[in-house]
């Protein structure tokens, strides 16, 4: 009973993880790396309680602004360094 509860609720809480992730991601791109951390842990959790949460607009919202958070801060440069940036 106390997960159903829970379950309901987890949509709308990575989507609120979403946002708190998006405005450090947004102080990294004005020059404070100080919040990069922060941001990628934050927008991991939210990807990841928006897997288990039940179909709703929260859900959507917290897989795709999450996950395009998690792709633009690890995937990406981790293809640029290893294939293209391989020189120093």
């Amino acid at each position: 009973m106390l997960f159903l509860i829970m379950k309901s609720k987890l949509g709308g809480f990575s989507t609120i993880l979403f946002f708190v992730g998006l405005v450090s991601y947004i102080a990294v791109l004005f020059g404070n790396d100080n919040f990069l951390l922060f941001g990628v842990i934050l927008s991991a959790i939210g990807f990841v309680s928006a897997l288990f949460a039940e179909k709703e607009v929260y859900k959507k919202i917290g897989l795709v602004g999450n996950g395009i958070i998690l792709f633009i801060s690890i995937v990406i440069p981790f293809i640029v360094t290893t294939f293209f940036w391989n020189k120093p």
